[in-house]
Formats: structure tokens, C-alpha cells, sequence
């Protein structure tokens, strides 16, 4: 994330790699809006100089003291307000909903890539080229969006707007003039402020919102590796996909309600405003018997009227414009490079590689990751001369060699720090396999359980079938009834009694107790009915009777298990027991009782 972001050939190549994204087509919803802006500017354009001559008419009625005139060119510029104002704000309606619009396209698009396979996972544990995906995806998408838009609009805008009708009160209004204008800026001020009111509660809405879908964000981060190996990526994708669909629903309504209040507001603030300063400058000029201008000449009253720094004014807000450009410009070069930077991640982590500082030991072996073979076979976990080593070059274990069939429960024991997570993410196929052959399952058919299961967004029936849809538990033939009997079987049912629904929401996480967790994710390990159960201190905080009627059961109902526990009641569930000593030995033996009470 270190390039150099610069204005340069670099920088439009990129832009223009994603402006591909965000208009995907000549004839989409993004380029109507792109014409509707360049119609909005080009009718500004018009209406900027209509009011140009128009106001040179009205004021030349003033200085030549026509009432006829004057009337005629002021009530010609009330008739045109509501056209000016609707142009206006439909420029500024244009401009909001291409930055939501693009926002949109681009997340959709990111995010298809982010959850494609285990990328999130990867992104997070095996690359360690971006470590806050979760700000790119949000924050600085929005801000390069908005910064697109208004570079656009910036570069596109004419150099005259309503500023030009913008005069000093001279000292020949007097005291009245600016008393009547303040008093209509107040009211006019409490009523807008009347108005604006809703736009304070739309205001915490949206940042709510926009603090659920950081939110969902970062529990897909956190508990990415266990996602990962239930295959939830789909399932978190819908729930990222609703979260955002309810912010960007807001959004367009807060659009269009600002655009409403945008009309009230020119009109007001703006065009009324306007009249109530001619009808006030005019007094002194259209009051024959006024003394200030009794004995006046046209060019006095030309010269009195008139100020030197007309001029100035358009050329200044020119100026500032255009620098006002360049420095968007540079600003929208940096979000350019992160988010481009954040593509080409993507894109490489789809394709199986990934970059992180390997140690030396790594180099020395030969090893690369992705070296290993994939065996993909039903009711046998088998490693042959398998290295297992950490995505940061660490090896663990040399040559892992063992094999397990369907109906044989294996032991995993051994400290922390040895292994016993890292074979699970090697079968999980969360890390790539550094040599060797490994024969598995497909994943699907393999199911982990770990000591803090994670408990997903949604209803009562999500957390038992997670990451599962209701549309798959119908396809899948399994009844609300055969539900409620998974709970049962964990002693559960207290909890459906208790909400009175499948489909009550909650925040799991919180509602339920750490031990109600653990029984949840085995409940959730019934309905899915793997071939293979990896339970990585799943019972920890489950009684002891609970914890031996769900190994029975599992045994029962056919799931082959690898359990790492420290917990002397489980041995007799177990056929197997895979010892890793922290030093890169392993032992992989029958259980006998002489082990167990060696164990013990």
C-alpha cells in the first residue's frame, strides 16, 4: 500500500480500469445520470445568462427610474424561479445518486471477489499486504465515489452561477434596507429551520446504519476462519448484501428528500431572497422624490449603483474552481491507489497466490506453498509426507504421515503452540499443503466445531443451521420438528420454548451463555451430518453427562470425529490418539488402557 499516488499516466490507466466497473455498459443507469448532470450544467449555463441580462434589464430600469420596466423584468424573474431551482436541484440530485450508484457498483463488484471462495480468509491470515479491508471496502470506497462525482462536477461546472447577482448595500439603501432584509433572513431562517428538522433524524439513521454495515464487516473479519470452514462465504454475503441494501434504501430516500428541501431552500434562501434585495436597493433609485438622487445624473447613478469588484467576484470563484479541481484530482489519486491496490489483491488471492515474509528455513527446504496435493475422496483423512508449516514459513511438523477411516474417532493431543490447530486449518483447506499428498473429503462434507462457536445474524433456526438458508432446510426435507429434536438433543428445547419462535431475532452472541454456545454448534454439527467433525475444545464449558450423550450421538448418527481435549471422560469415545510434542515429533497410536491411564 506503499505506491506513490501522483496525477500521471499511471493514475488514468487505473481510473479508467474502474470507471469500467462503475459504468459497465454505454446504456446503464450511471451514464443516464453522467447525461442528465451534463444536461443540468449545460441548462445552469443557460439560466445563468438569462438572469445575467435579465437582472442588467432590471437594473437598468432602476438607474433609468422606469417602474413600467422594472415591474415587468422583476415579475419575469419570479416566473422563471421554479425553473432555476428545479435546475439546480436536479444537478444536485443528479450528483448524489451517481456517487450512491457508483458506491454501489463498486462495493457489489469488491465484494463479489472478497467472498469468492476463502479470500476473506486469506486476505486477513495468509497475505499480509493489506490489514484493514475493512476501511477499503467501506469508508475509502465511499470516498473515492464522492471524489469521482465531484471531480466531475468541478471540471464541469460553468465559471458563472447566482453569485454573479451578489451587491453590496450601498450607504444610499440606509438603515431601513438592511432592517428589512435581516428580518426576512430570520424568518425565512426559523421556517427553513422548521423544515430541516427531519434531516437531523435522517442524519442518525443513516450513521446507524452505516455503523451496522462496518459492523457485519468486522465480525466476517473476526471470525473469518471459522466462516471459512463452514462454508459460509454465501450466507455472509446475503447478510453483508441485505445490511448494505437497507443503508443504500435510506440513502436514496434521504436524496430525495434533501432534493425537496433543496427547492424550498432556493427558493427561499435564494430567488425571494433575491427580490426582497431588489425591492430594498431599489428605493432609494425609484423614489423620485429621494434626496440623494434628486439632482443625479445617469452616469452618477450608474457609477453609485455599480461595484468595482464585479467583476473580481466571477473571476476569483473561476480561480477557485479550478484549483478546487486540482486539489480533488490529487485527492482522488490517493483513493485510486488504495482501491486499485485492493483489486489486484483480490485478484491475485482468487488465483491462489498470496505474499507474506517467508522465513529462512522456507528457503532452505525448497518449500512453496501450493507444492502439495489435494486428494478429494469420501470416509478417509489421509496425509501423506505432508510438511505441515505456517503460512509465515514455520514448519511444525517435517513429514506427517497417518491415515483415518470413517468409524474411527482420533484424540488430538499435545501444548500449545504444537500443531493442533494448524492441521486443522491445513485440512480445512485453509492454508495451502507445502508438499506431500493429502486424501480428504470435500469440504463440505467436513464440519468444525471450536471452543467459541460463532453464532451468526439472524433467527433462532439460523444458528442451528448456519450457514444453510430456510429455502435449503426445506430442499433438504428436514422438518421445524426434527429442528426442535437437535435442540433436545443438546438440551436446548428450553431455549424455542423460551423465544416461542424459529424465527425470533436476537444477538445470539450475547443472549446465549458460553456453554449454550457450545451445545448450539453441536446441534448445528446434527443437522449438518458431515462425515467428519473436527471438535476443537467444543465442551469445555458443557456438563459432563451432556458432553458424553453428544459423542454417543455422534457416534450413532455416523460422524467420524478429531477432538482436541485435555478432558479425561473423553478417551473412551476415541479410537485413536495423535500426540504432537511441540518439537516436531508426533505419535500416532491405538488407544489402549495403557494410554489411557498414561493420558490420565
Amino acid at each position: 500500500m506503499g505506491e506513490r499516488a501522483a496525477v500521471d499516466k499511471i493514475f488514468f490507466v487505473r481510473i479508467t480500469r474502474i470507471l469500467r466497473i462503475m459504468v459497465p455498459r454505454l446504456f446503464c443507469k450511471e451514464t443516464w445520470y453522467l447525461s442528465m448532470i451534463a444536461v443540468m450544467l449545460v441548462a445552469r449555463t443557460y439560466c445563468d445568462v438569462w438572469m445575467i441580462q435579465n437582472g442588467t434589464m432590471i437594473e437598468s430600469a432602476i438607474i433609468g427610474r422606469s417602474k413600467k420596466d422594472f415591474k415587468k423584468y422583476l415579475f419575469n424573474f419570479m416566473r422563471v424561479m421554479p425553473v432555476i431551482a428545479l435546475v439546480n436541484n436536479l444537478l444536485k440530485l443528479g450528483l448524489n445518486e451517481l456517487k450512491l450508484c457508483f458506491r454501489e457498483r463498486l462495493t457489489k463488484h469488491l465484494y463479489e471477489e472478497y467472498l469468492k471462495g476463502y479470500t476473506y480468509y486469506k486476505m486477513g491470515n495468509l497475505d499480509n499486504r493489506i490489514a484493514n479491508a475493512d476501511q477499503l471496502l467501506t469508508q475509502d470506497v465511499e470516498k473515492f465515489c464522492n471524489s469521482v462525482v465531484d471531480l466531475y462536477s468541478n471540471l464541469s461546472k460553468p465559471l458563472l452561477d447566482i453569485g454573479l447577482y451578489i451587491f453590496k448595500l450601498t450607504t444610499a439603501i440606509g438603515a431601513q434596507g438592511p432592517a428589512t432584509m435581516m428580518a426576512y433572513l430570520l424568518i425565512s431562517g426559523l421556517f427553513l429551520t422548521r423544515l430541516r428538522r427531519p434531516i437531523g433524524k435522517m442524519t442518525v439513521t443513516e450513521q446507524k446504519y452505516e455503523g451496522e454495515y462496518r459492523y457485519v464487516n468486522s465480525r466476517l473479519i473476526t471470525n473469518s476462519e471459522e466462516i471459512a470452514f463452514y462454508n459460509g462465504n454465501v450466507r455472509e454475503k446475503q447478510t453483508i448484501h441485505a445490511t448494505f441494501k437497507k443503508l443504500v434504501d435510506h440513502l436514496h430516500n434521504f436524496i430525495f428528500f434533501r432534493f425537496s428541501m433543496g427547492m424550498v431552500d432556493s427558493i427561499i434562501a435564494k430567488y425571494l431572497a433575491t427580490v426582497v434585495g431588489y425591492l430594498v436597493v431599489s428605493r432609494p433609485f425609484l423614489n423620485l422624490t429621494h434626496p440623494r438622487h434628486i439632482h443625479s445624473t445617469h452616469a452618477e447613478l450608474l457609477e453609485d449603483y455599480y461595484q468595482s469588484g464585479r467583476m473580481l467576484l466571477r473571476m476569483s470563484q473561476a480561480l477557485g474552481r479550478i484549483v478546487l479541481a486540482g486539489r480533488e484530482m490529487t485527492r482522488l489519486s490517493g483513493f485510486t491507489t488504495r482501491i486499485t491496490e485492493l483489486m489486484k489483491v483480490l485478484k491475485e488471492l482468487n488465483s491462489g497466490k498470496y505474499e507474506r515474509t517467508m522465513g529462512k528455513i522456507v528457503e532452505k527446504l525448497i518449500l512453496q506453498p501450493g507444492s502439495g496435493q489435494i486428494i478429494h475422496i469420501d470416509n478417509i483423512i489421509k496425509f501423506e509426507h505432508t510438511p505441515l508449516v505456517t503460512p509465515n514459513g514455520d514448519i511444525l511438523i517435517k513429514d506427517l504421515t497417518f491415515e483415518v477411516k470413517s468409524g474411527t474417532n482420533v484424540l488430538v493431543c499435545g501444548p500449545n503452540g504444537c500443531g493442533k490447530s494448524s492441521l486443522f486449518r491445513v485440512l480445512g483447506e485453509l492454508w495451502p499443503l507445502f508438499g506431500g499428498n493429502l486424501t480428504k473429503p470435500e469440504r463440505g462434507k467436513l464440519f468444525y466445531v471450536p471452543q467459541r462457536p460463532y453464532m451468526t445474524l439472524g433467527t433462532l433456526r439460523d444458528q442451528v443451521i448456519y450457514p444453510d438458508t430456510y429455502e435449503d432446510q426445506k430442499k433438504k426435507g428436514i422438518s421445524d420438528h426434527v429442528l426442535k429434536e437437535y435442540l433436545d438433543n443438546v438440551q436446548l428445547g428450553h431455549i424455542l420454548d423460551r423465544e416461542g419462535s424459529w424465527n425470533t431475532v436476537q444477538d445470539w452472541m450475547d443472549v446465549l451463555s458460553g456453554g449454550e454456545k457450545q451445545r448450539m454448534a453441536m446441534a448445528r454439527l446434527f443437522y449438518h451430518k458431515p462425515q467428519f467433525a473436527i471438535l476443537d475444545e467444543c465442551t469445555s464449558a458443557v456438563s459432563v453427562d451432556v458432553e458424553d450423550y453428544i459423542y454417543s450421538h455422534c457416534r450413532k448418527v455416523g460422524i467420524t470425529l478429531f477432538t482436541v481435549s485435555h478432558r479425561k471422560s473423553l478417551w473412551k469415545h476415541h479410537e485413536i490418539y495423535l500426540h504432537m510434542d511441540g518439537r516436531g515429533n508426533y505419535e500416532f497410536k491405538p488407544i489402549t488402557d495403557e494410554t489411557v491411564e498414561f493420558g490420565s
